[in-house]
């Protein structure tokens, strides 16, 4: 076994020898592939990705390849990607084949509206965190092709665990923690301010210092998305595919005038994962910065955002939102000045695992 393993590592590094460009390494994939000679031109198409990441067509020899050698899980990886990234004409009647013939997973488990049971409003540190949803991670498709460009490129992003907010981090949350630093509570929305409400008027900056001082951190996009799938790598809402406002806190087909208490019933769903208000009652600040471009250039592993920027990012919609769906998918996206304050926005908070 050693031996026949050498061989194929030795002539895999023969052959990458020879390829110093991406198509010359796909085609020697192709070549290889038609020969029967798998193993090498495996090593050959994992090449040709090192040499252009979104190569559709080598992801597609690629997952051809391991859909031959049985590994259906990476050959779906690959044959998705290649799917999200577009192949060329003559490939996507054979990529759509292969997808269709992969194994049957099995199904994800079945959001309920109103399970697990709604817990008492989060109003003390303490509370949210004996509430916290311990989030398992995975593998996504990030993005959406709805609404604005800024979701596309779709792509596949792997998160790893962590955990979550059941709910926003409610008013009665924050002034404790204004209690406890002298941190001058913000200016009231015009409802004033309710305990069991999410916190509003809150900056990025005010968001991110009150995280810090529970010792819990804002989620990343990436996170925050994942989450709101509750383990269906792409559905559109957190319920499914189709908008149903009756799950969520908007003003959609009824014009609302205010925030509402996180652990409501009505216009409420709860995910696979435990989790309320993904979308819906108020946008939540994430810990990234925003960029209009950055899906074409994010890694495909724990993604943090652009290193630098102008505005941070937020999701999941509000009670004001109505205009358009759009802000209510799972893939939604949205920004502001991290020194901003709308009583549209709040934010829940993120822990992260040993």
């Amino acid at each position: 076994m050693w031996r026949r393993n050498s061989l194929v590592f030795l002539c895999g590094c023969t052959l990458l020898a020879a390829q110093e460009t991406y198509p010359a390494a796909l085609k020697q994939t192709e070549q290889l592939a038609i020969t029967g000679k798998l193993d090498a031109a495996i090593v050959s198409a994992r090449h040709a990705l090192q040499l252009k990441p979104a190569g559709s067509e080598a992801h597609y020899w690629l997952g051809r390849l391991l859909f031959r050698k049985g590994a259906f899980a990476e050959a779906e990886t690959s044959l998705r990607r290649a799917q999200a990234l577009g192949v060329p004409p003559a490939l996507r009647e054979p990529l759509a084949k292969l997808i269709q013939q992969l194994p049957t997973k099995p199904a994800p488990p079945e959001p309920t509206k109103l399970a697990p049971p709604h817990l008492p409003a989060p109003l003390t540190v303490a509370q949210y965190k004996a509430q916290l949803v311990a989030i398992p991670g995975g593998r996504f498709q990030m993005g959406g092709k709805e609404g604005n460009p800024d979701k596309q490129p779709i792509h596949w992003v792997t998160v790893a665990p962590f955990k979550l907010g059941k709910t926003p981090v409610t008013v009665g949350m924050f002034k404790e923690f204004c209690a406890a630093t002298q941190h001058p509570l913000p200016e009231p929305p015009a409802w004033g301010w309710i305990d069991d409400h999410p916190m509003v008027n809150v900056s990025w900056v005010e968001a991110k210092a009150f995280g810090d001082w529970a010792g819990l951190r804002l989620p990343t996009e990436a996170e925050w998305e994942f989450a709101a799938r509750g383990g269906e790598p792409s559905l559109e809402f957190p319920w499914g595919d189709t908008y149903n406002d009756a799950l969520a806190w908007s003003s959609v087909s009824e014009q609302r005038d205010r925030t509402a208490p996180v652990s409501r019933r009505e216009n409420s769903y709860t995910n696979a994962y435990g989790l309320t208000d993904m979308v819906g009652n108020v946008f939540e600040w994430c810990a990234d910065w925003y960029a209009a471009d950055y899906y074409s250039r994010s890694p495909d592993t724990n993604p943090t955002g652009p290193e630098t920027g102008e505005f941070r990012v937020l999701r999941g919609g509000s009670w004001y939102s109505y205009t358009t769906v759009n802000s209510f998918r799972n893939a939604g996206r949205a920004s502001s000045h991290p020194t901003g304050r709308v009583n549209s926005d709040g934010f829940r908070l993120a822990q992260s695992l040993p």
